[in-house]
């Protein structure tokens, strides 16, 4: 019963993990990575869309084109990658 709760216990914790990274292949891409580094670890994406999300800046908001990569990967949802500035801003499962 032990091995039980503990084996909950780390998939629970591992899967908090992931939020800040995700593995392409034998490499692990994580935010504030830049965008070059992205593309030599998992390669291009399989398509690529634009949207813009509010920022705050100073107190303020303020609106930012975002470039949303997404990455297909085998027996698991794909990823989509944000980039604002060259760099990755966010990791999140489709």
């Amino acid at each position: 019963m032990n091995r039980l709760v503990l084996l909950m216990i780390i998939v629970a914790i591992s899967s908090h993990v992931s939020a800040d990274s995700f593995r392409c292949g034998r490499k692990i891409v994580k935010v504030g990575e830049s965008s070059n580094a992205l593309v030599k670890k998992c390669g291009n994406p399989v398509r690529k869309y634009s949207s813009s999300e509010v920022i705050n800046h100073h107190g303020l908001g303020q609106r930012v084109s975002v470039s949303n990569w997404v990455f297909e990967r085998k027996g698991k949802k794909d990823m989509i990658v944000s980039v604002r500035s060259g760099t990755v801003m966010k990791l999140e499962v489709d």
